[in-house]
């Protein structure tokens, strides 16, 4: 009991509800929606009150920031909210109204920060804490998340789906379109790329583990001149194992769990792959390496290794193209939940040419080979 009151008399202390801490005390874990994004160890104590990075914490929650350093004034921006904040003064305004903070907000070693309680009100949150655990939690319903490129910036809601777009970090958010969103209680990453001039590609992702399988819930977005030309979503659940694709891929594309679409330079679509109807496997897959004469995919039940050649549309499974026919035995009905058999899967891990290098370790002996495939010139 003694324990649990002390770390509620150190929590309050750094929220500022009561006690008194000096400038340095460790803070207590921050949490976002319930995830941990490591803001605590940005964040300072002073005087009783916590102050966070003002940046950090503003992008954390989905806004955009323009610093002015003439004035030393920020402007944050979301769909519906924007928010000035100036070093010095206690006064923001949210959406033009005159919103109190707790302390002026301040500029240590050429950081700005901001006080947290008061600051998470000002952004539209709602702080709260768990003395058992120790966490300070802020609760932000909107749960937008934001990039950019040099020519536009996106905001997506994790509660809506909704997509909007603004071609100045400050300016006023329109609605795109909306993705399919399934919401769920991870915090998902945005990431935009250009492709050509005015076509960017949005990718929103939520990759995370759970129970020996790493899960996986995408959506992508091909945004030309500012309208949402073709979206794409996919949902997989694999089992867990560490070996990354070891060779990049060269295209750009975005997929569903049956097809894979491409993605030329100038923004054009290029190849449609409908999967089943190529190798006439159906079930989950991922696709493992991706380049303009060729493409790698794994299928997730099995492990196999499959190639589409472009020129030709020909489907190979290289499992059974390229190991021995002793260890196929094996590989033929092979567990791609197996744990044993994920470490020893077919990897490719050079290209030279037309030539690519993979490997694999025999089920039976775990004697590991290195075998050779050439694509079809053209």
């Amino acid at each position: 009991m003694r324990t649990g009151r002390l770390a509620a008399v150190v929590l309050a202390a750094a929220l500022g509800w009561g006690a008194s801490t000096a400038f340095g005390a460790e803070v207590s874990p921050i949490l976002l929606n319930y995830k941990n994004l490591d803001l605590a160890s940005k964040a300072t104590v002073s005087a009783g009150t916590t102050w966070v990075p003002l940046k950090t914490f503003a992008m954390d929650m989905g806004y955009s920031v323009v610093w002015n350093q003439a004035s030393k004034t920020a402007v944050l921006t979301r769909p519906r909210r924007q928010i000035t904040v100036t070093a010095g003064s206690k006064v923001a305004k949210v959406n033009g109204t005159a919103f109190q903070l707790a302390k002026p907000v301040r500029i240590v070693a050429g950081t700005v920060y901001i006080p947290l309680v008061s600051g998470t009100g000002a952004l539209g949150g709602r702080i709260g804490r768990d003395p058992d655990r120790g966490n300070v939690n802020i609760i932000d319903e909107a749960r937008f998340v934001t990039a950019a490129v040099p020519d536009m910036t996106y905001w997506v809601s994790q509660h809506t789906g909704e997509v909007y777009i603004s071609p100045s970090a400050s300016g006023q958010p329109a609605l795109l379109g909306k993705l399919p969103l399934i919401e769920s209680s991870y915090m998902h990453n945005l990431e935009i790329k250009t492709v050509a001039r005015g076509t960017h590609l949005l990718v929103l992702s939520d990759n995370h583990y759970a129970m020996f399988n790493n899960f996986s819930n995408v959506y992508q977005a091909l945004i030309r001149d500012g309208k949402i030309v073709k979206q794409m979503d996919f949902h997989l659940m694999a089992p867990a194992y560490s070996e990354d694709p070891k060779v990049s891929s060269t295209q750009l594309y975005i997929r569903d769990d049956d097809s894979v679409q491409y993605i030329n330079g100038d923004g054009s679509f290029g190849r449609l792959y409908d999967i089943e109807a190529l190798t006439g496997q159906g079930g989950k897959f991922t696709v493992e390496y991706a380049a303009p004469d060729a493409l790698i995919l794994r299928f997730i039940d099995t492990s196999h290794l499959y190639l589409i050649q472009n020129r030709t549309d020909a489907a190979v499974n290289l499992n059974k193209e390229l190991v021995t026919p002793e260890d196929w035995k094996d590989w033929e009905k092979s567990d791609g939940q197996d744990p044993y058999v994920l470490a020893r899967m077919l990897i490719l891990t050079k290209r030279d040419g037309n030539r690519l290098t993979l490997t694999y370790r025999s089920l039976a002996n775990d004697k590991s080979r290195t075998v050779m495939y050439s694509l079809s010139p053209g």
